[in-house]
Parts: structure tokens; C-alpha cells; sequence
């Protein structure tokens, strides 16, 4: 099963490195961690276990993933519930079990190949070269070390890969690829005029006793649920916006940070790469790069030229050899010590690296250089301010809470020790879902003491560095609305129902003309030619409708009613079918055997938990898992 990935790695390589390098931009890459309590393990696959830590790990990553994604409707608590947390610990154990089978089958991506493609990786260019600051900035923002991150490029890389490997045995015959090419390409020429319910507005009528019934009939429609009215502050970091740094303060915070703020010294590079390989050994490759060596101190010149037809490494090859800048830490050691010992203009001679033999040009250096404290100055004092206000908040958490519940009956006071603002929200029921209004906190909100006593909550934990106090104002019973309340809605509501039932009557009285010829067709518009691939401006049910008369018994009348309500009257003259080229199938075929290859992957990984015996071994995390009352409470 794994010879197509044998055969043909290097391809398969790039094709994992398309989706890797952007997932590593957004999230990073989970690592494992197989030391643990095997007291409190969750699950196991094969020898190895998956810890509390782990699942803590993969959780916050997919919170962080969310967080990103949803924004303002983000909540903290989203993956509290008993299906969130199985499917987190699955994906975990298809995550081991995919691992154990790479190391069990020597599927391996070495450190150069690695190296090279993050070299050529789209999000690490900048006007078609690598970008060293690019690179760097990315590393910055995910906390990691070059060393760490390619370390982990390798491993998910190989995962990507053993996938890959399964996915690629998936095929799509012709025969359903030709057919689902005819379906999406298949044109029809129509002509279309709309029955909007709007023009039977003023002709419908709905009498009392019609409302009367409808609301008899559903009351539950109208029905308003518990809810309270509520006020809360909140005390954050944010609550200590008015902390300024002073002038001392800045200067020490520059002096004992100053590495921050300096730009380590960069050197670009060229280099003429002489692999060692299976058509040429060390002996072979060293001879040569010496001989080019010696060319080039002759005829310096044709350094760029040589590197195009003589380097192994095709990225710099196609630019002149030219590495761009670089620090320390970039480049394998040997080729660094090479390039950071000598000085601009200089020829190095051959320097052995584990890719083979390197001749370098240092072709300029930038030094090292530290900004001006007035240039970071603002910098300074918003790290500062930031810092200084988690210290705050953290040296005043306590004293809130103790505030909130020693001074129940208001949250004035707390308010005005704090300078916060006292916020209102309504509407407040208890299946309410709100970013700082949380399941915890509405379980407060309807516990006795805050909604009979009318008591502040107890300070609740609803974000990080959040903490929030909230009180009932207004307790709002369950309720019906009467009719005299809705009377209008339902009106309205009832006539635009008949409305809609008028228009599809007169569109179908219309085809029954138009189909008899007794109809001039006047009010079509102009003509147009769709295909469910390309629908125009046409809703998808006239699309839809418009395919769905056979070719033969073409030119037909028909009609179809959209969400809009509107019906459309569609004259269907003419069906014409559009030649898939060998291009297009097999783009079809491609697309047809992605699909297919999901449920093939899932199997696959499904096959590897067996192989591996992986369990789960707490009860509370096995999907369909119901909790008992006493655990609910």
C-alpha cells in the first residue's frame, strides 16, 4: 500500500507541503507528550498513552482556533459538552495512531528536504524569493525556535504524506465523471417572467375568526420564555487603561530589554551546492567543487552563470546562487561558521555540509544594530501599560471578589472602587448564550440568592484575566402573549400566506394558457442560457426547474415557487449538451476521487486504532456518553 509513496516522495512531498505551511501560519502543530500518571490516562494506542495534558493542549488549540474564527460570538465555553470532548480525544488517538505507523513503517522526511520546501513555501516569499524576515516573524508569532519548527515540519509532513499515500489508490471511473460533467454543464435557453405575491396584497383578505384560529393552534409560537434583566461589571486588564509608564521606567524597560529591540547582524550569500548523492560520492563531489573553486577565483564573474547550470539546489540555482540575508541560526552550522567568519566579497573555499559541498560568496553584511529608544519609545509604553495592568488586575482580583459578596445588595460600590461600568442586558433566559454571559454565569443568575434575594453573583471567571458580577433587576415570568398582542403579526402573516398561494395560481392558470396557446407570452423577458454550473441571476429553483423537463420533449411551459415566495413562469425552448475535453474530465475525475477519498482515509485510520489497540479508558470521554443526574448537578 505504501509503494506509491515510495516511488514518488518528492512529489508527494510538495503536494503536503500546500495544505502544512498555511496550517502551521494559523495553529502550529500539536506535539506529543508521552510522559504522564498512567493513573489518569484517558486513553491509550498501542504502548503509548494520551495524558489530561494532552487533551488540555489540543483543546485550547482548537479554543484558539475558534476564538480566530467567530470573533465577537466566540465563547469560552463552546467545547464544554460531552460530544465536543469525544471528539477531541478521537481526533487524538487517530493522531497517535497515524504517528505509530509512520514510525513503525520508516516513513521519514529528511531535515534538507524539509529545509528546502520551507524555502519555497508561498507564505515565506516575498517578490519571489525567500523571505529570512518573513521567516522569522513567523517564528516569533508561534514561539518557536527554526530547529523546533522543522523538526515538527518533518513529522507532520510524513503524516501528510502516509495519508496521502492511501488517498492517491482512490479512483473515479470516466463513465460518472462524463455524467456529472453533463449534469453541471448541460444548457438550457429560457425565458422567464415573475408573479410576485405583492401585486395580491390589497385583494387577500383574513378575518378575525381566521386569526383567532391561528393563534389557537399555536400558542406555543407565542409563547415568551423565563427571562431576567440584568446589570454586571466586569474587571480586567483593561479596566487600568489610565497606568502610564514613567520616564524611568521606560529607560530601564529598554536597557533590560534592549535585545528586543536590536537587529541581529544578517549576511546574503551565494553558493554553488556539489551534492553527494547516488551518482556521485564524496570523492567525486569534492574534486569537483575544487575545480570549481579554482575556476571562480579566476573568473569570479561567473559565479551567477556557474550556479545556474552547476548548483543542486535548485531554489538559489534559478537566482544566481543568491541565498538573500540571513542570521545566525538559518543555515546548518558548518555553512553558517563559513559565512559568518569571513567578510564581504569573499570566495570560500568548499565547506562539507550534510547536502555536500558548498562554494560561498558573501555578498553583503548588515550589522547589528539597536533602534534608538525614541524610535520604540510607544512600544514601550504600550508593553509597559499592558504589563502593568495584568499586575493590577491580578493584585485586585481578590478584592473584587470579596466586594461583590460582602456588599451584595448593589454593585455601586465595587463599580466606583473600580472605576467600572455598571452594563445592562435584557432578555436574559436560561438557555441564553452570550461571549461574557456564559452557562456559569446564568447558572447564577437563577440561583435562589441572586434571583429571589436580588443578591450580586459571586465574582465569575468568564474569560482569561475576565472576572464578572452580575444582579437581577427584573424577573420575567413565563408568559403567553395574548392575541390583542400578535393580532397584527398574524394578520400579516396570514395574508402574506395567501398571497403567496394567489401567485402560484395565477403562474399555473398562466402555463395552462401559454401550454394551450391561448396566451400571447408578452410578458416573458429577454432570452438567456444557464447550466447548474453557470445559473446566472436565477434562483436555484428555477435552475433547477429549468433542467428539469427532458431535452426531447423541448420547448415546454412550467413554473416553479421560490423561497421568495414569488413564482416564476419559464419557457424552456432549447437543451444543448457541452463536450467535456480531456482537460475537463480530468478535472472531474480529480474532483470525484478527492471525495471519494474521504470515507477511504477514514477507514484507513480507523484500520490503524484497531491494528494498534487503541482504548479509551474514561467513560466520560466514549462517544454517546450520558452523564448521570447527580453529575449534571
Amino acid at each position: 500500500m505504501l509503494q506509491a509513496f515510495r516511488t514518488h516522495k518528492r512529489w508527494m512531498m510538495f503536494i503536503a507541503m500546500i495544505f502544512i505551511i498555511p496550517s502551521f501560519v494559523v495553529t502550529g502543530i500539536y506535539s506529543y507528550n508521552r510522559m504522564s500518571d498512567s493513573e489518569n490516562d484517558l486513553a491509550t494506542v498501542g504502548e503509548t498513552s494520551i495524558t489530561p495534558m494532552d487533551f488540555d493542549n489540543a483543546k485550547r488549540q482548537y479554543l484558539d482556533n475558534l476564538r480566530r474564527q467567530l470573533g465577537q460570538s466566540f465563547r469560552a465555553n463552546m467545547l464544554d459538552t460531552t460530544e465536543a470532548r469525544a471528539s477531541i480525544l478521537a481526533a487524538l488517538i487517530s493522531d497517535r495512531a497515524v504517528s505509530l505507523e509512520i514510525a513503525s513503517e520508516y516513513v521519514n522526511v529528511g531535515e534538507a528536504d524539509a529545509i528546502n520546501l520551507v524555502k519555497q513555501a508561498p507564505a515565506f516569499q516575498r517578490d519571489g524569493k525567500f523571505s529570512t524576515e518573513a521567516y522569522q516573524q513567523f517564528l516569533s508569532s508561534m514561539g518557536k525556535s527554526d530547529e523546533q519548527f522543522v523538526l515538527e515540519l518533518r513529522r507532520d509532513l510524513a503524516r501528510q504524506m502516509l495519508l496521502s499515500s492511501v488517498s492517491q489508490t482512490t479512483l473515479a471511473s470516466n463513465t460518472v465523471a462524463q455524467r456529472i460533467h453533463d449534469l453541471l454543464t448541460e444548457e438550457r435557453t429560457i425565458r422567464t417572467y415573475e408573479i410576485k405575491p405583492d401585486r395580491f396584497m390589497k385583494t387577500v383578505t383574513v378575518t378575525d375568526a381566521e386569526a383567532q384560529a391561528y393563534y389557537d393552534q399555536n400558542k406555543a409560537q407565542f409563547a415568551v420564555p423565563e427571562s431576567v434583566d440584568i446589570e454586571y461589571v466586569v474587571l480586567s486588564p483593561e479596566s487600568y487603561k489610565n497606568i502610564k509608564a514613567s520616564e524611568e521606567d521606560i529607560k530601564t524597560f529598554y536597557e533590560q530589554n534592549l535585545q528586543r529591540f536590536s537587529t541581529p547582524e544578517q549576511r546574503r550569500a551565494s553558493h554553488i551546492l556539489i551534492a553527494v548523492d547516488a551518482k556521485k560520492d564524496d570523492a567525486q563531489a569534492k574534486k569537483e567543487a575544487d575545480e570549481l573553486y579554482k575556476q571562480l577565483q579566476a573568473e569570479p564573474a561567473k559565479f551567477a552563470e556557474l550556479a545556474k547550470t552547476k548548483s543542486a539546489d535548485p531554489g538559489s540555482a534559478r537566482q544566481g546562487g543568491d541565498l538573500g540575508f540571513f542570521q545566525k541560526g538559518m543555515m546548518v552550522p558548518e555553512f553558517e561558521k563559513a559565512v559568518f567568519s569571513g567578510k564581504k566579497g569573499d570566495l570560500v573555499a568548499p565547506v562539507k555540509t550534510q547536502f555536500g559541498y558548498h562554494i560561498i560568496r558573501i555578498d553583503d553584511i548588515k550589522a547589528a544594530q539597536a533602534k534608538p529608544l525614541n524610535d520604540v519609545r510607544g512600544e514601550i509604553e504600550a508593553l509597559y501599560q499592558q504589563q502593568a495592568a495584568i499586575r493590577a488586575f491580578a493584585e485586585d482580583a481578590e478584592t473584587f471578589s470579596n466586594m461583590v459578596y460582602e456588599q451584595s445588595e448593589s454593585l455601586q460600590p465595587v463599580a466606583e472602587r473600580f472605576g467600572l461600568k455598571i452594563e445592562t442586558m435584557k432578555g436574559v433566559t436560561r438557555n441564553f448564550e452570550h461571549q461574557l454571559i456564559n452557562p456559569n454565569v446564568v447558572e447564577a443568575l437563577y440561583s435562589f440568592d441572586v434571583l429571589e434575594d436580588k443578591r450580586n453573583s459571586n465574582a465569575i471567571e468568564v474569560g482569561t484575566n475576565q472576572l464578572l458580577s452580575a444582579r437581577v433587576v427584573t424577573h420575567n415570568r413565563e408568559a403567553v402573549k395574548t392575541l390583542d398582542q400578535v393580532k397584527a403579526d398574524i394578520l400579516d402573516h396570514l395574508k402574506n400566506q395567501k398571497a403567496v398561494a394567489a401567485a402560484q395560481d395565477q403562474g399555473k392558470a398562466d402555463i395552462a394558457k401559454l401550454t394551450e396557446k391561448k396566451a400571447s407570452g408578452s410578458a416573458f423577458g429577454e432570452k438567456a442560457v444557464i447550466s447548474r454550473e453557470r445559473p446566472g441571476a436565477y434562483a436555484y429553483e428555477v435552475v433547477t426547474a429549468a433542467l428539469r423537463p427532458q431535452a426531447d420533449k423541448l420547448p415546454v411551459f412550467t413554473g416553479v415557487q421560490t423561497a421568495s415566495g414569488s413564482y416564476f413562469v419559464i419557457e424552456v425552448q432549447a437543451a444543448k449538451k457541452i463536450e467535456a475535453s480531456p482537460e475537463q474530465l480530468a478535472m472531474r475525475k480529480a474532483e470525484l476521487a478527492q471525495l471519494y477519498s474521504n470515507p477511504e482515509q477514514t477507514a484507513f485510520i480507523s484500520g490503524l486504532e484497531q491494528k494498534f489497540g487503541a482504548v479509551i479508558l474514561k467513560d466520560e470521554y466514549k462517544p454517546g456518553y450520558k452523564p448521570s443526574e447527580e453529575e449534571q448537578h
